[in-house]
């Protein structure tokens, strides 16, 4: 029997939209190895955090988002080949 080589893990962002739950504060947003779905949230205190504060800033937490974009991806992907599981929650010590 011969093994395959293994395949390189690609998490893509293709779907560049976030859901934002205002009632819980909920940040949510996906990414795809292949065909797995691999699911994120954040609060939007990590982003208020993100942002320095919310104090005198006027921007939606979907513009924060899209702000902040590349930094959460980056984080998600780095904690996506630490473990490798379906759902993760990223906060201030995911390292975003």
């Amino acid at each position: 029997m011969v093994c395959q080589p293994c395949r390189a893990m690609v998490l893509a962002f293709p779907n560049q939209t976030c859901n934002i739950d205002e009632d819980t504060g909920t940040i949510r947003f996906s990414g795809y190895d292949g065909v797995l779905e691999i699911r994120f949230t954040m609060s939007s205190d990590t982003i208020d955090q993100l942002m320095g504060g919310k104090d005198g800033q006027d921007i939606s937490y979907g513009q924060a988002f899209e702000r902040l974009r590349s930094r959460i991806q980056d984080a998600a992907v780095r904690n996506y080949k630490r473990t490798k599981k379906s759902y993760y929650t990223l906060g201030p010590n995911s390292g975003i």
